[in-house]
């Protein structure tokens, strides 16, 4: 099947819906577990998986706040250029 370009609404679409999951695989990599990044957040686990539910309308939710993502950033140790290119669009 050909690959086709993105529009930019889509692009953010998919990568605000693959943000926890870029997360979990990069605390995977570290043997780090999904309670360990809930608990950095303050939240449950349960809660984390709620965050990767899509809203009612379809739409992908922005699950994550400017300073959680710092927070798992710096818990993951993320190098200064791969966090520039999850933060921009």
């Amino acid at each position: 099947m050909p690959r086709t370009a993105l529009s930019p609404e889509q692009k953010k679409d998919y990568m605000v819906t693959d943000l926890p999951y870029w997360f979990e695989k990069e605390a995977r990599k570290q043997k780090i577990y999904i309670k360990d990044l809930a608990k950095a957040l303050g939240i449950t686990p349960q809660a984390w998986n709620g965050r990767k539910k899509p809203m009612v309308n379809g739409k992908p939710k922005d699950s994550f706040s400017y300073g959680d993502m710092l927070i798992l950033f710096n818990l993951l140790d993320v190098p200064k250029d791969e966090r520039l290119k999850i933060m921009t669009l």
